[in-house]
């Protein structure tokens, strides 16, 4: 039975953290004005912060779970998985909300950037990092 690789999941985990900071930097002022994530050059509530970094573990976690399950023979499958979980199941979420709210164009695509990003970082390294099997038993 494979495992999941906790160093490849803390890995992707991180690089989030940092993308995450970078997106959060380049807020553009449409989002800004009164978003419960402040102007975008403060630093966000605490609780914000807390409430994104578990998110994005879980939905690592869950990603790295969703490959060990669906172990296929490739890596372009499990590449083509994490896409597919992103494309078909998160996706038609941010694009409700942006249709609900009225959203601006560039202002959705904003909002879908940091999801699209933390998709393509999942889905590259958590299927070329497959955890390492055991032979011995303990």
């Amino acid at each position: 039975m494979n495992k999941i690789n906790m160093k490849a999941i803390l890995l992707v985990f991180f690089l989030q953290l940092a993308v995450g900071v970078a997106w959060y930097a380049s807020m553009p002022a449409s989002l800004s004005a009164g978003s419960l994530l402040g102007d975008g050059l403060s630093q966000p509530p605490v609780n914000i912060v807390l409430l994104v970094a578990c998110a994005a573990f879980v939905y690592v976690f869950f990603s790295a779970w969703l490959l060990v399950k669906t172990r296929g023979k490739s890596s372009a499958g499990g590449f083509f998985l994490v896409i597919g979980t992103w494309l078909f199941a998160v996706l038609p979420n941010f694009v409700f909300i942006a249709v609900h709210l009225n959203m601006n164009s560039s202002d959705a695509l904003y909002l879908l950037s940091f999801g699209a990003i933390s998709a393509l970082l999942a889905a590259i390294i958590l299927p070329l990092w497959p955890s390492s099997r055991l032979i011995f038993k303990s």
